[in-house]
């Protein structure tokens, strides 16, 4: 079987060993330093997938009254290292732990020590993992190429740490993505239909958006960046509201608009844009968990809201598939990147 493919098919299995071994001990720490009052602020960073999984988290966080901000990695090293300060809880996020920009980083910390440095990573013997003081493994094994896997660990172990830095119940939260593993199992193990149901609903596609906000946003976002690297093709990603500041101009019959209905507080104001495309003359996909009467509709597994993140990327997965086949190339064969990042 095609390395990626294989890939996308043990989501379920690495997603039950992150939460088998997700602990809360190792962030008690931090937690009795939360409360201390020893951090000023929280400081996310990452790259790519690993930025990208880190955006429920982030939400979450927003809820207690310590500053959070997600940054990234670049960005933070070149241009606001000054975030970093004597008093930040520093949170890494990173597969390999070995990007060059998080071992620059790590270097950068060195010289303007943060006062706790939190990692998220799958390799446990990288730069990163041995440079935190604070850290989660994320269990997702061995990767060929795209991440798959280890973006759904990350998100997953991302959103257990900040449940439990907000002094939450992991545990029953755990339960919860128990459940949603086994629905993706179930939706994976008929991947081809999923394949082929697309297939069906489009047509030629030229310009393509993926839409969606809150938490959706982690998909939106890492679905156009695995169409870029899994099927060379240069999908768009952006918030639905950013879609009506200008990119409604957009709308006309070469336009094919992939819209998540995300969580129920928002959910109104996604469907209305969607219907609008639509009258417009664009082509648009509803991706949720039950059918919409008026929009062709991409079913979702059906999860708890806090694990909807987990499975909007699964019929993104599905699309670079399908538009793979169509150019005639191999999904996920990396022809120009090598899976870890080393050259600035």
């Amino acid at each position: 079987m095609n390395p990626y493919i294989a890939d996308i098919l043990s989501q379920p299995e690495a997603l039950r060993a992150a939460l088998r071994n997700f602990s809360v001990e190792p962030l008690d720490p931090i937690i009795q330093r939360i409360g201390k009052n020893e951090f000023d602020r929280i400081l996310i960073t990452g790259m790519g997938a690993s930025y990208n999984a880190a955006y429920p988290a982030f939400l979450q966080l927003t809820s207690q009254p310590l500053p959070v901000m997600l940054v990234n990695t670049a960005e933070l090293l070149h241009y606001s290292s000054g975030l970093i300060g004597g008093r930040t809880l520093l949170w890494m996020n990173s597969q390999s732990g070995r990007s060059i920009e998080l071992v620059r980083l790590i270097e950068l910390a060195q010289t303007i020590p943060p006062t706790c440095i939190l990692a998220c990573v799958n390799d446990a013997s990288s730069p990163l993992a041995l440079a935190a003081d604070v850290c989660l493994p994320i269990h997702a094994g061995v990767e060929a190429t795209v991440s798959t896997r280890t973006y759904l660990n990350m998100l997953a172990v991302n959103m257990l740490a900040a449940i439990t830095l907000l002094g939450g119940d992991p545990a029953s939260v755990i339960q919860k993505l128990i459940s949603a593993a086994d629905a993706i199992e179930q939706y994976l193990s008929d991947w081809q239909s999923h394949v082929a149901k697309l297939d069906a609903l489009l047509d030629e596609v030229k310009d393509l958006v993926i839409l969606g906000r809150g938490a959706s946003l982690a998909a939106v976002w890492n679905g156009s960046l695995i169409s870029k690297e899994a099927a060379k093709c240069a999908f768009e990603g952006m918030p639905a509201a950013d879609f009506r500041h200008g990119p409604l101009e957009l709308a006309s019959p070469d336009l094919t608009i992939l819209m998540f209905e995300g969580a129920r507080q928002t959910a109104r104001l996604n469907r209305d844009l969607a219907l609008e495309v639509a009258r417009l003359g664009g082509r648009v996909l509803w991706l949720a968990q039950e059918a919409n009467a008026d929009l062709p509709t991409l079913s979702l597994p059906a999860v708890d809201e806090i694990a909807l993140p987990l499975v909007e990327i699964l019929p993104l997965q599905m699309l670079t598939i399908l538009i793979a086949q169509r150019k005639g190339i191999e999904a996920g064969l990396f022809r120009h990147v090598p899976k870890i990042t080393l050259q600035e």
